[in-house]
């Protein structure tokens, strides 16, 4: 799987005053950032902490961030060491964790809980990209399809459409999805495993 992230999206970060680069780093990176603190077993409060370190951290430091290195990776370092600190500071927010002793498989695995936020993210951010340059028919056959996984004729029935058109409005939406993954990873969906 590809874990880059567009050297050009890069690059307009290291312009602190760049403030369209920043607003889509913040439209995408934090709410995945939260969720990720989230699953680490952090309450809301400490996950919207940990979030602001780690942007404040990559506002500070994306500057000296080498291309050689993978984005992902550096963010994933950022987080895990702000909760890693967060636990280590609270002894108490541990307290309540020994019940995954026994349960080593119920728990999520950080990479794969990671992987995952981040592929989510992602796509989440390109379909509220695109949401205002399809049609309302199709968005809606796309959300009912392909994201809350409803039987296609239902979807049609509802939106009074062939069944035909929802499979079209699903590979149309897919596709515009699939260019900008692939505009600001250098990869698409049929690289994340999703």
């Amino acid at each position: 799987m590809t874990d880059q992230t567009r050297s050009t999206f890069l690059a307009e970060l290291k312009d602190r005053s760049n403030e369209r680069a920043w607003r889509t780093f913040d439209q995408l990176y934090r709410p995945m950032l939260v969720n990720y603190a989230l699953c680490r077993g952090l309450r809301p409060e400490d996950a919207d902490d940990v979030t602001q370190q780690c942007v404040q951290i990559v506002v500070e430091q994306i500057g000296a961030f080498e291309h050689f290195g993978s984005f992902k990776s550096w963010l994933h370092t950022i987080v895990e060491r702000r909760i890693c600190d967060l636990f280590r500071r609270r002894p108490e927010l541990q307290a309540g964790t020994t019940f995954w002793a026994g349960q080593r498989d119920a728990r999520p695995d950080p990479i794969e809980s990671w992987d995952r936020q981040w592929w989510v993210a992602h796509v989440r951010h390109c379909v509220a990209a695109i949401r205002h340059d399809i049609a309302e028919s199709t968005y809606a056959a796309f959300v009912a399809f392909a994201l809350e996984e409803r039987p296609a004729a239902a979807v049609a029935q509802q939106l009074g459409l062939t069944v035909n058109q929802v499979y079209v409005a699903k590979h149309r939406v897919l596709e515009r999805i699939r260019g900008l993954l692939l505009e600001l990873t250098g990869s698409d969906l049929s690289e994340s495993g999703a």
